[in-house]
C-alpha cells in the first residue's frame, strides 16, 4: 500500500482523467474505460464501455447523476465470466461497496478492473436533470443531491480504490488531487508527464466537516423516520402509494436473486382465493401483496445496503424508500457487526452462523 502519495494536476478533474484514461487506453495498460457518459438527450447519461481513445472526450468522470447503479452495471458485465484484459472502471464509493457485496454472492468479478473513486459530493435525483433549470440545480449541488447522500457517511472509498480522486472537500481545491493507494496506481501516475507525485494529507483530514454534517442528516433521518415498532399500520401508510411495479428492486445493485421470490407461483393467487379473501375483508387492494414484497426486501437487503438511494430515484410514487432501508440497514449492520463492502474477505451475515449472537435482541 502506498502512503499518502498523491497526483498534483493544475488541469480540471476531468480533463486530468480524460488524460489520464487515453494514455492507459494508448499504451495498452487497460483494453477499456468504464466511465458515465451524456447522451444525445439533454439531461440523460449512461454508463458506457469504451475502447477508442478518442471517444473519451464525450465521458463525464463523477459527475453527480447515477443513471444505474455502477455495481449492477459492471455484475451483469462480469457475471459469467471475469474481464480477460484490464478495464479502468470510474465508480463512486457506493458502488465499490454494492459491487464487492454482488462479487461475495458470485454476482460479479474484481479481477481485472482497475478502479477510480472520488470523494463523493453526492448525486441529483434523476428527475430533476429533467426539469427546464436543471443547470441551476447542477450548480447548486449540496442543496440537490439525494437524501440518501445527505446522510451517506461512507463516502470516501475504502481498500478496493486504486486512485480516488478529491472531489468533496472542506475547502475548495485550486488543484485536481488523486491519491494513489496501490503500487500500480504509482506506477500509472509515473507515465503522466503533466502532473506531477508529492505526499499529501489523508482525504478524511480534509472532509472531517463534510463527515460531521452527514453524521447529523443520519442523526435525524434516524430519529424522524418511522420504524416498524409504531405499529404495522405506520408501515402500511407508509407504502400505501406503491403500485407493485417493482421498480426499487430491477434498480438495487444488491437484488440479485436469478429468480425473485415474488415472481414466482408461491405469491400469485388464484382468482378464487382473491374474491374469497376480498369477500372477507368486503374489499381487497388491488394490485395485492405490495406491503409483503416491500417488507420481504427491505429484510433481504437491510444487512447488505449501502444506501446509495438507488430505489427511491426511480419510485414513480415517491415514497422515501432509501430512507426507510437507510433507518433499517444501519440498525441491522450495527447488531450484526457487519459494514458491506468493506473487504472482500467479510463473509456475509446471512451467511454465516454463530452460536451465540444477537443476545441483546433475542435473550
Amino acid at each position: 500500500m502506498v502512503e499518502n502519495s498523491v497526483l498534483i494536476s493544475e488541469s480540471s478533474t476531468r480533463d486530468t482523467l480524460i488524460h489520464l484514461l487515453a494514455r492507459l487506453l494508448q499504451n495498452g495498460e487497460v483494453d477499456s474505460v468504464f466511465a458515465l457518459r451524456g447522451t444525445s438527450q439533454e439531461g440523460r447519461y449512461c454508463y458506457s464501455l469504451i475502447t477508442d481513445p478518442s471517444l473519451l472526450n464525450e465521458i463525464l468522470p463523477f459527475h453527480p447523476v447515477m443513471p444505474v447503479q455502477g455495481a449492477r452495471a459492471l455484475s451483469e458485465l462480469t457475471i459469467t465470466e471475469p474481464f480477460d484484459r484490464p478495464v479502468a472502471a470510474l465508480l463512486r464509493p457506493c458502488e465499490i461497496r454494492a459491487f464487492v457485496e454482488n462479487v461475495k454472492q458470485s454476482q460479479g468479478s474484481l479481477e481485472n478492473i482497475f478502479i477510480i473513486s472520488c470523494t463523493c459530493p453526492g448525486v441529483i435525483p434523476a428527475s430533476r436533470l429533467l426539469r427546464e433549470d436543471r443547470e441551476e440545480v447542477q450548480r447548486n449541488l449540496p442543496a440537490n443531491i439525494r437524501n440518501a447522500c445527505r446522510t451517506c457517511t461512507e463516502f470516501i472509498p475504502g481498500t478496493q480504490a486504486d486512485m480516488t480522486v478529491l472531489i468533496a472537500s472542506d475547502e475548495p481545491q485550486n488543484s485536481t488531487v488523486i491519491y494513489l493507494h496501490t503500487e500500480k496506481a504509482v506506477e500509472i501516475a509515473e507515465i503522466l508527464d503533466s502532473c506531477t507525485l508529492e505526499t499529501g494529507k489523508p482525504p478524511a483530514e480534509l472532509t472531517s466537516g463534510i463527515l460531521e454534517t452527514r453524521k447529523k442528516a443520519l442523526k435525524d433521518l434516524m430519529r424522524e423516520m418511522k420504524a416498524p415498532g409504531d405499529g404495522l399500520q405506520s408501515l402500511v401508510s407508509l407504502f400505501s402509494a406503491c403500485i407493485g411495479c417493482r421498480g426499487c428492486r430491477e434498480a438495487c445493485p444488491l437484488c440479485g436473486c436469478v429468480l425473485c421470490d415474488y415472481e414466482t407461483a408461491r405469491t400469485l393467487h388464484s382468482p378464487e382465493l382473491v374474491r374469497a379473501e376480498a369477500k372477507r375483508k368486503g374489499s381487497l387492494r388491488v394490485p395485492a401483496g405490495t406491503l409483503q414484497f416491500q417488507l420481504g426486501r427491505l429484510m433481504h437487503i437491510a444487512p447488505l445496503c449501502t444506501a446509495c438511494g438507488q430505489c427511491s430515484d426511480v419510485c414513480p410514487v415517491d415514497i422515501p424508500v432509501s430512507d426507510v432501508f437507510i433507518r433499517a440497514a444501519n440498525l441491522v449492520q450495527e447488531s450484526l457487526n457487519y459494514s458491506p463492502g468493506r473487504d472482500t474477505d467479510d463473509t456475509p451475515p446471512m451467511a454465516t452462523f454463530a452460536e451465540k449472537e444477537l443476545l441483546d435482541i433475542t435473550d
